[in-house]
């Protein structure tokens, strides 16, 4: 009796699969012009109370475009634009404070850049109202945390802040006309809080700034 022994083999299938793309990410960047918390003396004149400046920051790895948006501080409107370069002119009115800042986009992901502030280039003036305070919240591991707040002013007048934190609709005010630039609050852990921070000027000049946290 004859023993018939067959065997049949194949090609190791992981040997086949194609190399898994790597997913990408976007890159950081910077914002490069109008600088921040200055006078922008460059632009175009295009009308008597018009000047064009050419905002620009450096390119985010991926990035397919960039939204851009520019507040008037004194309005407290924002002009939101999308493009695909790193550069955008924009006509706006003369001796004005604006804000600005920049989103890079790739697909549904998203990447947003500091917040910067500006005075566009106008009649020469000694009455600068502040720039927004910069504020940080930082967890102190205890059940509280420390806000920090820092104003800039043109004129170098700035005098004093008004200081709020709290949750919901409802804000406390935490400190009054104070030269402090920190303070300690108590948190509940997981609920959102929102801190707003007025910059006065001894010209009665004031702006204001307010972001939420939570830890």
């Amino acid at each position: 009796m004859g023993l018939l022994v067959a065997s049949c083999g194949g090609k190791d299938d992981n040997n086949n699969n194609p190399p898994e793309e790597t997913e990408k990410e976007l890159g950081a960047f910077n914002l490069v012009f109008p600088e921040n918390n200055l006078i922008c003396t460059e632009g175009e004149d295009n009308g008597t109370d018009g000047v064009s400046i050419e905002f620009q920051w450096s390119g985010s790895t991926n990035a397919t475009s960039y939204e851009v948006k520019i507040t008037n501080q004194e309005t407290n409107s924002t002009d939101t634009r999308t493009v695909t370069t790193t550069s955008l002119a924009v006509g706006l009115p003369k001796g004005t404070q604006f804000s600005w800042a920049v989103t890079a986009i790739l697909g549904s992901k998203t990447l947003v850049s500091d917040s910067w502030n500006f005075y566009s280039e106008g009649t020469s003036t000694e009455n600068f109202a502040p720039f927004p305070a910069e504020i940080g919240v930082s967890d102190n591991g205890n059940g509280t945390v420390t806000a920090s707040w820092l104003g800039e002013d043109l004129d170098d007048d700035l005098e004093n802040y008004d200081v709020y934190i709290g949750s919901g609709e409802t804000l406390e005010l935490i400190l009054e006309n104070t030269t402090l630039l920190n303070t300690t609050y108590n948190i509940t852990a997981g609920q959102q809080y929102v801190i707003k921070v007025i910059s006065k000027d001894s010209n009665n000049n004031s702006s204001t700034s307010e972001t939420s946290f939570s830890f």
